[in-house]
């Protein structure tokens, strides 16, 4: 049987839905930092700590304990796999090199003066927020259900949308006797007019998502008199971010005495800007502890999109003219969206632990709402989108923690991080958890640091729904591993 192969645009959750959702607001509300490796290798619990290029993303008033100017980069190897339950088992894997940190911080020491003013620095540093690469696959054959059902019941409803139903009407997956009359019937090849259902047909869905959101931040951070440190940001960030979904379904067995096979197919693609601040401090009320806060102030993306949605149906008989073999009809439809995602702020409390220049120990704290984010249109009032992201989402906590012991010019760490779920309506407490460890060589003029951490979180994709009112779901879990390197000099 042949093969339908197309390429199309697709949406951020279930097939049918074109509009902004509550997805979009997560996904460029949630920060996970990809700083340099001791960054990672500790968790990312340096808030109080400081002295950290990667840490400026969290608390501004890391750079204030620096006591040398220092340059850095860190290329990283990332290798992402996904195990995928649906009606079987199925696995993908991608895997790329990337920079996701570099920064510059320059420290100036100061006499002390009338306010206790021992050191200033400046720094500039580009560190990853989120990271969107994946692949996902579920296949298997469906006794019970089909796409054509969701099409089925949303035009039972009266609902035809036209980059989902009225596309698959147009190219006769989905048909209707006495059209537009008190007794028209909706009917497919699967639940025909008369008749019982009959199903049996493999699916075949891919999820393909790539992207990032970067954060380019300039920061300054002062040093009074080594008792108290006072950090701000100002923060620049892009995000970016494309997917693109395919289900497929094929008579394999031959069951259906016209339709062969049919692919429905869409993708995103998503670029987003926003300007925002952080305010952090750093106390140390005695010698061996650190005591730090920050706060992110609410910020505004602003996003543009285009999105195209394709199907295309295979016919071994014509469903209009059985006399024809081997038909196959294609439609299409284009969007442009342009609108704003509000996010609100995210409030991070630390405390660390310092022993001589021997041990480090770091936990971080971080909470945020994400069911107060806001999607704002100059063309619709966004008030239903408004009301699913504060039916769908919730607060979240995240604690990360992680300890450094120094050996001579040798470092070794460890790190674990906890990120809440944000899903009101999923059960688990933590969707995303983070394993680490790290090595470490450091002298007065250069340190060199590798990093591995394991990030595991469980998805669930909605396929469709079916005749049922019943959602069809994919399990997947994704295993994210990052091997990271950091070339720092200090001058």
């Amino acid at each position: 049987m042949k093969k339908i192969s197309l390429l199309a645009l697709g949406v951020v959750s279930a097939f049918a839905l074109q509009a902004q959702d509550y997805q979009d607001a997560l996904r460029c509300g949630e920060t996970f930092v990809e700083g340099n490796a001791r960054y990672m290798a500790m968790g990312g619990a340096l808030s109080s700590l400081g002295g950290n290029v990667g840490a400026l993303s969290v608390n501004p008033a890391s750079s204030a304990l620096f006591k040398k100017s220092v340059a850095e980069f860190t290329p990283t190897y990332i290798y992402t796999k996904s195990e995928n339950h649906y009606l079987g088992y199925d696995k993908a894997i991608t895997n790329s090199l990337k920079i996701p940190s570099f920064g510059l911080v320059g420290y100036k020491q100061l006499k002390q003066n009338d306010v206790f003013v021992s050191g200033i620095s400046f720094g500039f540093a580009m560190n990853a927020n989120n990271r969107y690469d994946e692949n996902i696959k579920y296949s298997g054959t469906n006794n019970s259900s089909s796409l054509t059902d969701d099409f089925l019941r949303l035009a039972q409803n009266g609902v035809l949308n036209e980059d989902y139903g009225q596309l698959a009407e147009d190219v006769y997956l989905l048909g209707c006797d006495g059209k537009g009359t008190a007794s028209e019937k909706y009917f497919t090849d699967f639940v025909p007019a008369t008749g019982s259902p009959s199903y049996g047909e493999y699916q075949d869905f891919k999820i393909d998502r790539t992207g990032v959101k970067r954060e380019f931040l300039f920061n300054i951070g002062v040093n009074f008199s080594e008792y108290v440190f006072f950090g701000a940001d100002l923060s620049f960030t892009n995000l970016y971010y494309q997917e693109t979904k395919m289900l497929t379904e094929i008579d394999k067995e031959g069951t259906k005495a016209e339709l062969g096979d049919f692919t429905y197919m869409t993708d995103l693609d998503a670029v987003g800007s926003a300007v925002g601040g952080k305010f952090g401090i750093i106390a140390r009320p005695i010698e061996f502890v650190r005591i730090g806060g920050a706060i992110h102030t609410p910020t505004v993306y602003s996003f543009s999109e285009d999105y195209v949605a394709k199907m295309t149906s295979y016919w071994d008989v014509d469903p209009m003219d059985n006399t024809l073999k081997n038909q196959e009809y294609t439609e299409k439809v284009t969007y442009r969206n342009d609108y704003t995602i509000a996010q609100p702020m995210r409030l991070v409390g630390s405390l660390g632990f310092v022993y001589k220049n021997v041990l480090n120990v770091g936990v971080d704290i971080e909470s945020m709402d994400y069911s107060q984010a806001e999607l704002r249109s100059n063309y619709s009032s966004m008030s239903d989108e408004n009301a699913q992201i504060a039916s769908e989402l919730q607060s979240v906590t995240n604690l990360k923690c992680g300890g450094e012991f120094r050996y001579g010019p040798f470092l070794f760490r460890a790190g674990y991080a906890m990120y809440g779920n944000p899903y009101k309506n999923v059960k688990d407490n933590f969707y995303r958890n983070d394993f680490s460890l790290g090595f470490g060589l450091a002298t007065n003029a250069f340190y060199y640091d590798l990093g591995y951490v394991r990030a595991k979180t469980k998805q669930y994709n909605t396929l469709y729904t079916d005749l049922g009112n019943k959602d069809v779901e994919g399990e997947s879990t994704i295993k994210r591993d990052y091997v990271m390197f950091t070339a720092g000099f200090k001058f």
